[in-house]
């Protein structure tokens, strides 16, 4: 689950910042998920490695716009801690997890991601920001069609 953003008290360059480290977060959280299945889900692997720089490309664009519109204006959080907004559920499976609850932990932080981009955007009124966000909220729907193909297969 992730955590609860009053988007009312942040700032166009705060909702950037915490993005781009979601973003981090969530490629962060592919690559283990990589890791993990590579003994037993060649497969697998190879596709969350693929989700992993999609996310990375992701934080990418966002930092882009963030120097584009505020340029070195410091950051007001540190990512010191987890955002969970794009990351899998671990204690909901437990340390038994299959191949399939990995998939389905991916697609619920590929859901809560959609649920943030959605929502920050009605606290911004740059358009290309906005644009940006509603890309990236899209990007989140598409991974999650990506992760229910790749499902399908398994």
């Amino acid at each position: 689950m992730g955590l609860e953003f009053d988007f009312s008290k942040l700032g166009a360059m705060d909702i950037l910042d915490i993005a781009i480290y979601v973003e981090k977060e969530a490629e962060a959280n592919y690559d283990e998920l990589a890791v993990w299945s590579r003994a037993t889900a060649p497969e697998a692997e190879t596709f969350f490695k693929r989700m992993a720089g999609w996310e990375a490309r992701h934080g990418t664009q966002l930092a882009d716009r963030r120097k584009e519109l505020f340029a070195d204006t410091p950051v007001r959080f540190t990512d010191s801690g987890a955002w969970q907004i794009e990351t899998p559920d671990y204690d909901k499976v437990g340390p038994e997890m299959t191949l399939m609850d990995a998939f389905n932990l991916a697609l619920e932080a590929e859901k809560t991601a959609e649920r943030y981009y959605a929502a920050a955007v009605d606290y911004l009124d740059d358009a290309g920001t906005i644009a940006m966000l509603d890309e990236l909220r899209e990007a989140e729907v598409q991974h999650q069609d990506m992760l229910k193909t790749e499902m399908a297969k398994h």
